[in-house]
């Protein structure tokens, strides 16, 4: 499917999805049946029978999606045009190429790749293809983070000003990360490098580093660190992660945010009994102060004295928070007008946002190349320190 305005079609996308774990059970792989101008026709999960079962339970009546347990088969369906690739992060980049290869659209859950050198392979193949590809950065599209564009957008308004000045973001706990439960013998897959590129950063992490690219612009001057602080008899990647950066131009901002300060600190060793989640966007007026990972938890409005004035908390969620995205990636695949235009999620933000977690973490694995994850723990210098 070549992504020139000639390929673009106002018919109905015939999408597929190869991965049928958690994150596919309510937050996504419904949607593709729900979204106007989308129709799920087939899924793919190597379990032999697993594909079908999820068929049968997701499906409406009169679907006629199919199961498969082998990727060719999959590929060959006769009406598949685009792949969703909701797999662990460290399968993106073969699964990727097959489906490019195979001329469909591709849509891969985020962190995109396990380093932005992945990320960036994943996007030249699909140009090489002449497929399209985009990225499954979701919370772009909730309607809380719409509200928020909009309110920072709006000249008139006298809640932060005419500019975000600061932005700072604090996570202590995992995040709401799935599937963190252990049974005594093996680890999570999020806290393995070769499956996930590192610890909860890459899961967790690269949603709000995104959505700061989306709303006030990309991160420069990036610097920062990342430790393993309090688990290193359980797990060998980091569980500690600071970075400071600036703001750089844009010209998708919602607002004028060029030169602000930006803070950001994820602790994800469980050191301490009480959880935090809070992101704030700061201007001369006023701040925005909000959970960074809720899809739709109220926004506070705070005065220059740090007093709240204003709480925002009427924000309707669809019961598969990645539809709106989805349906935005179904559109522009129509070429149906999104707006704003950033808001669908492609390889460029991507790319960016691996780019920023790559700078942290690259002294804590000694660099981040790809195949950093087959070295052994103990030539990680952040390992040891």
């Amino acid at each position: 499917m070549d992504p020139s305005s000639s390929s673009k079609t106002t018919t109905t996308i015939k999408w597929g999805i190869v991965g049928l774990g958690d994150v596919c059970q309510t937050k996504s792989g419904p949607a593709f049946f729900k979204c106007q101008g989308s129709d799920l026709v087939a899924v793919m999960r190597r379990t032999p029978g697993k594909a079908a079962e999820w068929v049968a339970q997701q499906s409406p009546q009169g679907s006629d999606c199919q199961g498969y347990d082998n990727l060719d088969a999959f590929l060959q369906h006769p009406s598949l045009q685009a792949v969703y690739i909701s797999t662990r992060p460290g399968t993106h980049l073969e699964l990727c190429r097959k489906v490019a290869e195979a001329g469909k659209a591709v849509y891969v859950e985020k962190p995109v790749g396990r380093c932005a050198a992945e990320a960036m392979e994943m996007a030249a193949l699909c140009q090489q293809a002449g497929v399209p590809f985009y990225t499954a950065y979701i919370s772009r599209a909730y309607e809380r983070t719409l509200a928020i564009r909009k309110l920072l957008a709006d000249p008139n308004n006298n809640i932060v000003g005419d500019t975000v000045t600061q932005i700072q973001y604090t996570l202590v706990g995992n995040g709401g990360a799935r599937g963190m439960e252990q049974d005594g013998q093996s680890l999570p897959w999020r806290l393995i490098a070769k499956e996930a590129g590192g610890g909860l950063i890459m899961d967790v992490g690269c949603h709000v580093i995104d959505r700061i690219d989306y709303l006030c612009g990309p991160l420069h001057d990036v610097q920062g660190q990342a430790e393993n602080r309090a688990s290193r008899d359980l797990q060998k990647v980091e569980d500690y992660v600071h970075f400071d950066a600036k703001i750089g131009p844009s010209d998708w901002a919602a607002t004028s945010s060029e030169g602000a300060s930006v803070s950001c600190t994820w602790d994800f060793t469980g050191a301490t009994a009480e959880e935090r989640d809070e992101l704030v966007l700061t201007g001369p007026k006023g701040s925005l102060r909000m959970a960074g990972m809720s899809a739709n938890g109220p926004i506070e409005v705070l005065d220059t004295s740090g007093t709240v004035i204003r709480t925002i908390d009427d924000f309707v969620m669809p019961q598969h928070t990645a539809q709106g995205l989805i349906q935005a990636v179904t559109n522009d695949m129509r070429g149906l007008d999104v707006h704003p235009p950033c808001l669908v999620s492609r390889a460029d933000n991507a790319i960016r946002t691996q780019k920023v977690i790559d700078t942290v973490l690259a002294s804590y694995y000694g660099g981040r190349e790809v195949g950093y994850w087959d070295r052994s723990p103990e030539s990680w210098p952040g390992y040891h320190s």
